[in-house]
């Protein structure tokens, strides 16, 4: 059988992520948190723009 070397990185470094949360969904959710607020200048927005939206419904 074929094994992918990238997959089972990713997979290792899942496995060791959530081992170091006790397997505890609320404590990963918490260190996700924590981290989005310490970088948020990498944050995306992909939500719409309400400005624009309304813009572009005004002009139909």
């Amino acid at each position: 059988m074929y094994r992918d070397e990238i997959i089972a990185e990713v997979w290792r470094n899942r496995d060791a992520y959530v081992e170091e949360h006790h397997h505890s969904l609320e404590e990963i959710v918490t260190d996700l948190q924590r981290r989005q607020e310490k970088h948020r200048e990498r944050l995306v927005d992909r939500r719409p723009n309400k400005k624009i939206q309304q813009t572009a419904k005004g002009r139909s």
